[in-house]
C-alpha cells in the first residue's frame, strides 16, 4: 500500500526525550528540594494534564513537586523552569535532514507533527528551533485534545488530515505508540535509537525492504492542528 501521510513524532525521533534522557527532572528536584525519583513518578503521571490541554505545563509542574514533597515548591519559578527546558532540548538535526529527503522524493506526502507536548512547551520550542515549518499538519496532542496512545487520538488526527489508516506511517519511538498504530491498520516504523530513523525511513516509505527486514527492524508494513507551509 502506497504511504502517503506520515505522523512523526517529536520526542525520542526528532528531538530528545526530556524526561528520560536529560538532567532535567533532577535539576528541577534539585532547586526545590524534592526527591528526583519521587518526582519523575508524579511526572509521568501528570503529564497527560498538560499534554491534552487540560491544563497549563506551569501548574501541573508546580502540583507534581507539591505531590513529590519538594520543601520548595511554594517558590517555583516559571521562567525559570522554561529556560530549564530549552536548555535541555537537543534537535536531531540528521533526522530533520532525512525527512527532508524523504519529503523531496516524494513531494505528495502529508507530514503531520504527532507529538505528546504540552501547548506552551511546543510553542516555547517553535520559536527556538522553527520545528513547526517542518510539517504541513499540526496535531501535538493538546491540539487535538487526545493523548498518545490512544485510539481517539489516532482516529481524531487522522479525521483531521482526511486520511486513510491503511496509507498513513506513524513514526514514533515508544512500543505502546506502535502497537496501537499497527491495530488501527496504520504502518509503523519503531525508532528504537535516534539512527534508525535516518538508516530506515526513505525504504520504509518506498516499501523497498522485504518482510523479514522489516519485521528485523521493528516496522510493520501492514497494510487538530492548523495547516502550515512546510519549510524543509
Amino acid at each position: 500500500m502506497m504511504i502517503k501521510t506520515l505522523l512523526v513524532d517529536a520526542g525520542g525521533v526528532l528531538f530528545n526525550n526530556i524526561l528520560e534522557e536529560t538532567c532535567f527532572v533532577r535539576d528541577l528536584a534539585r532547586r526545590y528540594d524534592a526527591d528526583p525519583d519521587r518526582l519523575l513518578t508524579e511526572m509521568k503521571s501528570s503529564a497527560h494534564h498538560y499534554e491534552s490541554g487540560a491544563g497549563h505545563v506551569h501548574g501541573v509542574l508546580y502540583d507534581t513537586l507539591t505531590a513529590a514533597g519538594a520543601a520548595r515548591a511554594h517558590e517555583f519559578d516559571a521562567y525559570w523552569a522554561d529556560q530549564l527546558y530549552l536548555a535541555s532540548v537537543h534537535c536531531y538535526d540528521d533526522n530533520v535532514a532525512a525527512l527532508a529527503e524523504v519529503v523531496r522524493a516524494h513531494s505528495g506526502l502529508t507530514v503531520v507533527l504527532a507529538n505528546n507536548e504540552a501547548e506552551h512547551w511546543d510553542e516555547l520550542k517553535n520559536a527556538h528551533f522553527g520545528h513547526y515549518r517542518h510539517f504541513d499538519r499540526l496535531c501535538s496532542s493538546w491540539r487535538m485534545g487526545q493523548v498518545k496512545p490512544s485510539a481517539e487520538y489516532f482516529t481524531t488526527v487522522l479525521d483531521h488530515c482526511e486520511a486513510q489508516a491503511r496509507e498513513s506511517l506513524m513514526i514514533d519511538d515508544r512500543a505502546e505508540v506502535i502497537d496501537v498504530a499497527r491495530t488501527l491498520g496504520m504502518s509503523a516504523l519503531h525508532v528504537r535509537t535516534p539512527a534508525m530513523l535516518r538508516s530506515q525511513l526513505l525504504s520504509t516509505v518506498e516499501g523497498s525492504p522485504r518482510r523479514s527486514e522489516l519485521a528485523d527492524a521493528g516496522i510493520d508494513g501492514h497494510g487538530v492542528g492548523s495547516d502550515v507551509s512546510r519549510g524543509i
